[in-house]
């Protein structure tokens, strides 16, 4: 096995085991309560999110219709 191999995977131990004790450090940060309201402000947060993008492309659709169909005047 090369040395390489050997220092990329300590790395990306090391990485992970960083990255999962930070995220147990965050889970125990907060009450049961506490996560509910994040999780419905979070939700919140998504479904505007979705709107504001589903009138960009409504928008965009509505201008492409106007420059295909021919103006009567």
């Amino acid at each position: 096995m090369r040395m390489e191999k050997i220092t990329t995977g300590i790395s990306y131990g090391t990485s992970g085991a960083g990255a999962l004790y930070w995220m147990k450090q965050l889970l125990d940060g907060f009450s049961p309560e506490q996560w509910a309201a994040i999780g419905v402000l979070g939700s919140l947060l998504f479904a505007f999110l979705t709107f504001l993008t589903n009138l960009y492309f409504r928008h965009r659709e509505y201008k492409r219709r106007c420059k295909e169909e021919p103006q009567d005047e």
